[in-house]
């Protein structure tokens, strides 16, 4: 992991730590199994596809995606996962948020698509709400993650970013991470391809796991 990303201000990563540590020593999602529950959002469906490009709709790739992640979390026994959509619907942006908050969710990642002007616009970037503090949990989780896909798809690292985004309605550690872009050619065939999904899958999975390691250290020894 790359330590230049966990570089945070001293005394909000100690109360940071102390929301999402509870949390998971709790068992927070599941308390009867002690499992953390993740819900995964595909972005975009429905009458809203999301960027199209030379016939690759955003919508389908977002969803091949968290399917892929999904069954990466369900094959971890420490895990629990849901999912936001698992069928080409339309859900409004609260709707989604919702199905987390509802779950009383431990972490909360929506998984999109990029698409720019700008055909040679390339990589991987991942976003947080503009109201979150850096060093708060949702930056931590931003962080680990970005590095984790970055790591396993060699793809360019464009950083984490602050936007006006939904996000800030998550009651938990929250990110959207856009896995590359539909409008520059190479990473349009990349993205299509089942087994470069699978490669991203593998890295999300990672960054998760890594996160929740990170932020409560007595969770790797479950």
């Amino acid at each position: 992991m790359r330590t230049h990303r966990l570089r945070f201000v001293a005394l909000i990563s100690i109360l940071a730590f102390v929301g999402i540590g509870a949390c998971l020593l709790s068992g927070c999602g599941d308390a009867a199994s002690g499992r953390v529950l993740v819900v995964l959002d595909a972005g975009h469906g429905g009458r809203d596809p999301g960027a199209v490009c030379d016939g690759v709709k955003e919508a389908d790739v977002n969803l091949a995606i968290t399917e892929r992640v999904a069954a990466l979390i369900e094959a971890d026994e420490r895990l629990d996962v849901e999912r936001t959509r698992t069928l080409d619907i339309y859900l409004t942006l609260e709707d989604r948020i919702a199905v987390a908050n509802d779950a009383n969710a431990t972490l909360y990642l929506s998984v999109q698509t990029n698409a720019c002007e700008y055909p040679d616009a390339a990589g991987v970037v991942t976003l947080v709400s503009d109201t979150i503090e850096a060093g708060a949990p949702s930056w931590q989780f931003a962080e680990i993650l970005q590095d984790a896909v970055t790591d396993a798809t060699g793809a360019r690292d464009r950083g984490v970013r602050a936007q006006d985004l939904y996000l800030h309605r998550a009651e938990m550690p929250a990110a959207l991470i856009e896995v590359g872009f539909l409008t520059n050619d190479g990473e349009r065939t990349q993205l299509a391809d089942p087994d470069y999904q699978q490669t991203i899958a593998q890295g999300i999975y990672e960054g998760i796991v890594a996160y929740l390691e990170y932020a409560d250290p007595s969770y790797a020894g479950r």
